[in-house]
């Protein structure tokens, strides 16, 4: 314990130990100012800006979120914002103030000048904007300036009307603005060249300044000599001599546009510069920016100069600009002005014709006031023409045209006009190009041409039938009316399809291959038999009457006229294909009319229809020559022996009210009819033919009894009063006949065919108390069994 005691030395005092060093205490305040230097330094020339923008509103801002972009990269968010009430530069209006964080590259938008402003998803006529936003999020876009460096920004409600970019600005004068807009677009030749920039009223107010900017590449179209004129929408001029309808481009029609044009004769002036003031006209015409071409006629046509249109395929590309007899005075020379952009097309194998009006739902009132019009087949060539020979009536066929060109015959066309539509199951394939009349006037020639795309639906053994116009059917439950379209009705139209043979090894239609042209579908379709048929002249029949089996149309009338020996008519008749069967022996035609009667009303559509031809086919050997009966043929005694239900004779001392179709009634139900009747060998009494349902044979025994159940039976007495019997109303206007069968124990066996029996002029009393049980048959399979 006393060692470390000793070896302990207190130090003397006042003695002075010498430092041999800088202090690490000193060395770590020292690092942290060096960092804290550098961190300065590098925030002064590397870090983020601080700015603010003064928006109107905040709609569309999120902070941390909402970017600022120049050229597509992102440059600067928004950190932060808040409300800025009665902002001076908003001119006392409340404002949002949004702090933003700019990129330290981006200092040099940041300057005095520099334009911002919101951009958001906007969709115009003009076309969509900020699409790209509906992913990203709205941004803040920036245009830069080019003064002293700036911190503060007042957004701008809407972008730059200035279009960046190297080009041409020029300034049209216009006495209105029409439907331009800022972005409508600049044409030359139907192509886009530039785009409106901006529009303003002049200083005097009388006129309106729309500046223009045409791109760079074709600034060069651009010469003191050219025109302009406006291609907004449609501009529709009428009168009595025709309605003029002009329209640049579906685009044009809504967003607005300008065109222009140089003239030859002035393609020599100087090339525009920044600046060159232009005036705006309403049309080509007017800025007389057209090209001229003559055209001369072989006669005089019915043209008017400021009006009539020159057309290439239902487009106006023209308009006469004059009209005078030639020099001969046997022709007219017309001038006309072309669209500039028909120029490349106007050659040696360009043909121009005079086209009269259609009417056609598809072209608006204006086919129905413009009167004629000329029509211009545009084709390329080696040579440049101004002037042509015109036709003045349309070709009738144009064998350039693409497509599978076809020539249909018929004997007339009936409302079918050129440029009617061709249709394949009611879809328009191909058009009318023209008709003529045949070179010995016995029929019409129809060029028509199919589309290419549909050529191979055409083959041999296609049929073509005219859908022009209404075909309507009447009767009794109304009135049908078929139409392939609304088209077809006024401007016609043609149809095909295959035939009712066609068969799969059909070869495909050549080019200028002929067919026929139907008058109608079931024409093309049912082709069938002739026949011939003996009548009276007094069945009312006309051509067109239809021959009908079970209520279906088998064939029609196509003919009436007299016999040789003029005591008759000779009708003539189609069989469709599908009824060739019915051309044979035994087959049967009767009239069917309508019959008013006591005993009821029958085929009474025929008032409406008038009366036609049915028929019974028969089994013989093919025949073409029939005799039409005056009414349906009736079963005789024999046919219905051979049915399966059962037929009887009843006796009676005369016929009374009986007649063909009288009821037979048992228990005041109908189970059969009256089949004929005829007198007795000894003429002492009247047979009469009844039948009755297989179904209810088993009602009639062997001590059946049958009475006359005609009119009515009427007693009266003192003490009973008055009694009136009928066995039904049908029996009190057409007669009929009664049974009734005794009970089981006295009924007898069932009896055959051809049983004979009395017919009583009245029932006795006690027969309708009897009361038999007796089983139907519920079939008539079971009846034979």
């Amino acid at each position: 314990m006393s060692e470390p005691q000793a070896e302990y030395q207190a130090q003397p005092e006042g003695l002075a130990r010498r430092s041999r060093g800088l202090s690490l205490v000193w060395l770590l305040p020292l690092v942290a100012a060096i960092i804290a230097a550098w961190l300065l330094y590098r925030d002064f020339t590397e870090g983020d800006i601080k700015a603010t923008i003064l928006f109107p509103t905040g709609d569309g801002l999120v902070k941390g979120k909402t970017a600022v972009k120049y050229s597509g990269v992102d440059i600067g968010v928004v950190e932060n914002f808040r409300l800025m009430p009665n902002a001076k530069d908003l001119n006392g209006a409340d404002g949002v103030l949004a702090e933003v964080s700019f990129n330290r590259s981006a200092a040099f938008l940041l300057t005095k000048g520099s334009k911002f402003w919101l951009v958001k998803p906007q969709v115009s006529l003009t076309g969509v904007r900020g699409l790209e936003t509906l992913v990203s999020g709205n941004y803040i876009a920036v245009d830069p300036g080019s003064g002293e460096p700036q911190r503060h920004f007042v957004a701008a409600p809407e972008p730059p009307v200035y279009v960046r970019g190297d080009g041409l600005r020029v300034t049209l004068t216009s006495s209105r603005l029409g439907s331009l807009n800022r972005g409508s677009p600049v044409y030359y030749r139907q192509l886009e060249v530039g785009q409106v920039e901006n529009y303003r009223l002049s200083e005097d107010t009388r006129k309106v300044e729309i500046e223009l900017f045409i791109r760079r590449e074709h600034a060069d179209l651009v010469h003191r000599g050219s025109r302009f004129w406006n291609a907004s929408g449609l501009s529709v001029q009428g009168g009595i001599s025709g309605v003029n309808v002009e329209l640049e481009s579906l685009a044009s029609l809504i967003a607005g546009g300008v065109s222009f044009y140089t003239p030859e004769s002035q393609l020599q002036s100087p090339l525009a510069t920044d600046g060159t003031e232009f005036k705006l006209y309403k049309s080509f015409a007017a800025a007389d920016a057209g090209i001229p071409v003559t055209l001369q006629f072989d006669r005089g046509v019915s043209l008017t100069a400021g009006s009539t249109q020159v057309v290439y395929q239902g487009i106006q590309v023209g308009e006469v600009s004059r009209v005078k007899a030639n020099r001969t005075i046997d022709g007219m020379e017309v001038e006309v002005l072309m669209d500039p952009s028909t120029d490349d097309l106007l050659s040696e194998n360009t043909r121009f014709w005079l086209a009269p009006p259609t009417l056609d739902f598809s072209s608006g009132v204006n086919d129905l006031l413009q009167g004629n019009r000329i029509e211009v087949d545009l084709r390329r060539g080696e040579r440049s023409l101004r002037t042509y020979s015109a036709k003045s009536k349309p070709p009738a066929k144009d064998p350039r045209a693409p497509g599978l060109h076809l020539k249909l015959t018929a004997r007339n066309t009936g409302s079918l006009q050129r440029g009617a539509s061709v249709y394949y199951r009611r879809v328009p394939v191909g058009r009318v190009q023209g008709m003529e009349l045949k070179g010995d006037g016995t029929g019409v020639e129809v060029y028509v041409v199919i589309e290419p795309e549909y050529a191979h639906l055409v083959n041999s053994e296609s049929r073509f039938w005219n859908v022009s116009g209404l075909r309507a059917n009447a009767s009794l439950q109304g009135i049908e009316v078929e139409a392939d379209s609304l088209l077809s009705i006024v401007r016609g139209g043609i149809a095909f399809g295959s035939g009712p043979r066609a068969s799969k090894i059909a070869t495909p239609a050549q080019n200028g291959e002929s067919f026929r042209l139907y008058a109608s579908l079931e024409d093309a379709m049912e082709e069938g038999i002739t026949i011939y048929i003996a009548l009276s002249g007094n069945e009312g029949l006309k051509e067109g009457a239809p021959l009908r089996y079970r209520g279906i149309q088998v064939g029609e009338i196509t003919r009436m006229y007299l016999n040789r020996e003029l005591d008759g008519v000779r009708a003539r008749a189609r069989l469709f294909t599908r009824a060739e069967q019915f051309a044979r022996g035994g087959t049967r035609f009767w009239i069917v009319g309508p019959k008013i009667g006591l005993g009821g009303v029958d085929n009474l559509e025929t008032l409406i229809t008038g009366p036609y031809l049915e028929l019974e086919p028969g089994e013989g050997e093919p025949q073409v020559e029939f005799r039409a009966l005056p009414a349906k043929p009736e079963l005789d005694l024999a046919d219905y022996m051979m049915k399966p239900g059962l037929a009887l004779i009843l006796d009676a001392p005369r016929r009374g009210s009986l007649k063909r179709g009288s009821p037979v009634y048992y228990r005041q139900v109908q189970v059969g009819q009256v089949t004929g009747y005829q007198l007795g060998e000894l003429a002492d009494r009247v047979y009469i033919y009844v039948y009755i349902e297989p179904e209810f044979r088993t009602l009639v025994r062997e001590h059946t009894v049958f009475w006359n159940a005609s009119g009515v039976e009427v007693n009266f007495g003192l003490k009973t009063g008055l009694d009136v019997h009928t066995e039904s109303t049908q029996a009190l206007l057409a007669g009929g006949i009664a049974f009734a069968t005794p009970n089981n124990a006295e009924m007898g066996l069932e009896v055959e065919s051809g049983s004979h029996y009395p017919l009583y002029g009245k029932a006795k009393p006690e027969w309708l108390l009897w009361s038999p049980k007796i089983e139907l048959y519920p079939n008539i399979e079971d009846g034979f069994k």
